[in-house]
């Protein structure tokens, strides 16, 4: 019988927090450079689109933190995990 070792919660919170930020700095620096460009291309070097994109990637990044952290489906039920074993016979 093989031993099972268990994650402290912390652990996983810190996986979870670890994601997200990561995400966070890859779809803002993504939406930065997209607005910057952008911006020098089409805009007449503005400031709004750089400051739009910017948002767009905080906004992206802040929707994926949500369903990182919270365990439920995107129909709003609860996530069907592996210990349920409801064996109707």
């Amino acid at each position: 019988m093989a031993v099972e070792k268990k994650i402290p919660s912390e652990e996983i919170v810190n996986d979870k927090f670890d994601q997200a930020t990561a995400n966070l700095l890859i779809k803002t620096g993504l939406g930065l450079s997209i607005g910057i460009v952008a911006s020098a291309l089409l805009f007449k070097r503005r400031m709004w689109p750089v400051t739009f994109f910017t948002g767009a990637g905080v906004g992206a990044s802040y929707a994926d933190a949500q369903r990182i952290f919270d365990s439920v489906s995107s129909l709003g039920r609860p996530a069907v995990t592996s210990n349920n074993t409801n064996n109707a016979a």
